[in-house]
């Protein structure tokens, strides 16, 4: 059989004309490339405490991430489609934290004792990017929610 030249051309289009991928899903993939930080230290999930079985009630998730001197502690409840986060820093510290999340970031600020919190978080999977003011940023892995 002959090689035909405009094959790989019409093969090419193929996938976009009969399947083209939905905008939206489009414009998330670019914006996660804005969410990457090379320089973050990366935070590890050494706990994670599922209480909702504990006496019927929806209660709140809780994780603990750490990434050296650095623990995140967060509390995590539920309550339809959306998310509020509680959280710790350890030590207390102030920061500017991101949460990543399916409806993009959203920025809240730790106090003087560490303490943050974020309402209507998308639920799916969220991380947290931590800015402290000593030493480098800090993000956790994603977590599902």
């Amino acid at each position: 059989m002959p090689y035909d030249d405009d094959m790989p051309a019409d093969l090419r289009g193929l996938t976009t004309r009969m399947d083209p991928v939905p905008l939206h899903l489009v414009a998330l993939a670019k914006e996660s490339l804005a969410w990457r930080d090379t320089d973050a230290a990366l935070a590890r999930l050494v706990a994670q405490v599922d209480l909702a079985g504990v006496r019927g009630e929806d209660l709140p998730d809780l994780f603990t991430f750490t990434a050296g001197e650095l623990t995140i502690e967060v509390e995590i409840a539920v309550a339809g489609q959306t998310a509020a986060l509680t959280g710790q820093l350890v030590p207390p510290q102030p920061a500017r934290i991101r949460v990543d999340h399916a409806d993009g970031p959203t920025w809240v600020e730790a106090d003087g004792l560490g303490r943050f919190s974020a309402a209507g978080i998308a639920r799916g999977h969220l991380r947290l990017h931590c800015h402290p003011p000593q030493g480098g940023p800090v993000q956790t892995s994603w977590t599902l929610v």
